[in-house]
């Protein structure tokens, strides 16, 4: 339909000098008045027409651009969300931010009038060109001759055009992840008085934007000036040889009217092309950039593996498991343990000693280098990846909460949970007096990353989210680190009630908040150092009781 509208309108653009030669050859050299009035009425019908066949194609390649932006959106946004928390964190958030916004609406332009417009004007060019020969095929050769050597200067420059049209991307992704950065650390750059250092590093990094940018516009000014000369001189000759062939009579005027009314518009088409090919090399960059994320590797998940109707009993086996980063240093060490269903479990050891990548680990978000994980006897791997996501919770120190709802943060984790469910779960959190003082209850909104509750009231959320998906596995990462000990034991003793049969292991930076736990895996450098009951490890005086006492000690 576009290129249906694209060729009638090519076609009524050709028409009009055609009738406006027919008025000054017939309508006024013939002195026919009816002529006239036909063929002035004809020339009004062909510019109304023309003028709505226009609309309807901007309409309709719009429509198909905003199409194109959305699916492109779309397959950038589904990459993300199919991508692994760890290669994200390589990635800096406004590099993806340039990539799901700016970039796509370069090739969104590009898309929806780029391609469309230079689509018409080849069209455009085509269709005038047939009708020149037509008219005077040797005035047509002349002006044909102008051109190689302009398509043969904007060659020269497309080079410097695709390399600035990179710095100008990279220039763009460094300031949409500075000022992702600053806004978020606006407090933290008010605090150590640093507003005057940061709007100087804001101006160290618009000048690269600035260069590139500038640099571009000038090539883009070049090469429109190549055109300008070029077809300037092609009309001037134009005009030259039709005069001394008009005065010589072997050319009409009304032709040669015609003739270079039909030239004249091949300028409007040609420097179209022109900007559309700067526009085209901006776009093939955007293009690169976005399919380099598009088709990253990405570690297969299993789509149709392993369903529990009943859900997992939550028994836990490491089988000699390792975990070397990329450095070659060792995450995890040789472990190999049992934690039968319904235990409560908990992880403690120095700073670096390899906790949270335990926790990590058990959770399915890191893949080990060697041994295996299993849930009820089968190996992690095997089992569907969304169907382990409802079995297993992660709460992580770092709370991640919406700028919405108290609801809407809550029903993340159950779509379908009734009102009374969810107070239930602010209760477990130990939210349930907070809940009375907010303004509109679980309507009101919380402010971007949760800024209108506190760190330990962040917390807690997560925590009432979390408790509100009922895991069969359930782990914390120093969940509770912002709270104060007494709700944090008191926090702990709740879920366990609560999750009774449910598997829970903790990793507290309290040492006391977990001395009543089942079972405490002391990990030192990635190995598994002792192992045993709070009364039993305190009684071997190792590790374990070093730290206790340390923890008495601050307390």
């Amino acid at each position: 339909a576009i290129f249906l509208c694209l060729a009638a309108g090519v076609a009524l653009s050709l028409v009009d000098p055609l009738v406006l030669r027919a008025i000054i050859d017939k309508g006024l050299a013939g002195s026919d008045r009816r002529l006239l009035l036909q063929l002035c009425a004809l020339l009004v019908g062909v510019l109304a027409l023309r003028a709505g066949i226009h609309l309807l194609s901007v309409w309709l390649y719009s429509y198909s651009g905003l199409r194109i932006l959305f699916d492109l959106r779309r397959r950038v946004f589904d990459r993300l969300l199919a991508m692994p928390a760890e290669r994200l964190h390589e990635q800096r958030r406004g590099d993806l931010l340039a990539r799901l916004t700016s970039d796509v609406d370069i090739l969104q332009r590009a898309a929806a009038h780029t391609v469309v417009n230079a689509a018409q004007d080849l069209l455009t060019i085509a269709g005038i060109s047939g009708v020149l020969i037509w008219l005077d095929p040797w005035l047509t050769l002349v002006l044909a001759l102008a051109y190689p050597p302009l398509v043969w200067l904007l060659a020269r420059t497309n080079d410097r055009l695709e390399q600035e049209g990179r710095r100008a991307r990279r220039s763009v992704s460094d300031l949409y992840s500075f000022f992702e950065e600053r806004l978020r650390g606006l407090a933290l750059i008010r605090e150590f008085g640093r507003q005057t250092a940061e709007a100087r590093r804001h101006v160290r990094l618009s000048r690269p934007w600035i260069r590139s940018n500038l640099s571009l516009s000038v090539v883009g000014a070049v090469q429109v000036s190549l055109a300008d000369i070029t077809t300037t001189l092609a009309f001037v000759l134009v005009f030259l040889i039709g005069g001394l062939r008009t005065a010589s009579g072997s050319l009409s005027v009304g032709s040669l009217v015609a003739f270079y009314t039909l030239a004249t518009r091949l300028y409007r088409p040609i420097s179209g092309l022109i900007d559309i090919n700067i526009d085209l090399q901006l776009a093939r960059v955007s293009l690169q950039r976005i399919y380099a994320l598009i088709d990253s590797e990405i570690p297969e998940r299993p789509a149709r593996g392993r369903r529990l109707p009943e859900g997992l009993r939550g028994e836990v086996c490491l089988e000699n498991l390792s975990l070397r980063w990329e450095d070659g240093t060792i995450g995890l060490d040789r472990l190999s343990l049992e934690i039968p269903p319904g235990t409560y479990l908990a992880l403690v050891g120095p700073s670096g000693s390899g906790k949270s990548t335990l926790a990590r680990t058990l959770a399915g978000y890191l893949e080990p280098t060697s041994g295996a994980v299993r849930l009820d006897g089968r190996a992690l791997d095997s089992y569907d990846w969304r169907w382990l996501r409802r079995e297993i919770g992660l709460v992580s120190q770092q709370t991640l909460l919406f700028h919405a709802s108290v609801e809407s943060n809550l029903r993340l984790a159950r779509p379908d949970a009734s009102d009374e469910e969810l107070l239930e779960a602010l209760a477990v959190a130990g939210l349930d007096e907070l809940l009375r003082t907010l303004p509109e209850g679980l309507d009101t909104l919380l402010g971007e990353d949760g800024l209108r509750l506190s760190g330990g009231e962040r917390q807690r959320l997560a925590l009432a989210r979390m408790w509100l998906k009922r895991p069969s596995l359930l782990i914390l990462d120093e969940a509770t680190s912002a709270l104060d000990a007494r709700t944090e034991r008191q926090i702990l003793a709740r879920l366990r009630e609560r999750l009774e049969g449910h598997t829970l292991i903790v990793i507290a930076h309290r040492l006391p908040a977990v001395s009543d736990a089942d079972r405490l895996l002391v990990l030192d450098g990635g190995r598994l150092a002792e192992s045993g009951t709070h009364e039993e490890l305190l009684e071997r005086g190792d590790l374990y009781a070093r730290l206790y006492a340390s923890c008495d000690a601050e307390a």
